[in-house]
């Protein structure tokens, strides 16, 4: 079973998109911010794929990413974006750079779950051949 790393600021987001994943088969290990999240990369306990909000306090998803590409580079390539701005140009752009699906977090969550399955076939090593 998949092991699936869900960062969101906010706890009823979170809540929603476990439960999704929960019926969906897979493990869900929460972090309500990039920092805990960032802690939860040590060891060999990494998890399968990473959910994570874009605009969050602290520290943004973007830059969580980057650290995430750094600490666990296997997992950057199954990472899949939420935010509630995704049309926007400032937002979008820069994650689309990345080549990681971007999803809206007030739209329909099978999609999410969809783009998790789809990013776990991606090759899980730092250079996809």
């Amino acid at each position: 079973m998949a092991r699936i790393l869900l960062v969101d600021d906010d706890a009823s987001v979170r809540r929603v998109v476990r439960l999704t994943f929960e019926r969906g088969g897979y493990t869900v290990i929460e972090a309500s911010s990039a920092f805990q999240a960032l802690g939860m990369l040590r060891g060999d306990e990494l998890p399968d794929a990473v959910v994570c909000d874009v605009l969050m306090p602290g520290m943004t998803g973007l830059q969580f990413y980057r650290h995430l590409a750094e600490r666990a580079p296997r997992l950057r390539h199954r990472v899949v974006f939420l935010t509630g701005a995704n049309q926007d140009p400032d937002v979008h752009r820069p994650i689309e750079q990345l080549g990681v699906p971007l999803l809206g977090k007030l739209g329909d969550l099978r999609l999410v779950l969809d783009a998790v399955r789809v990013a776990l076939l991606r090759p899980d090593h730092a250079d996809p051949p």
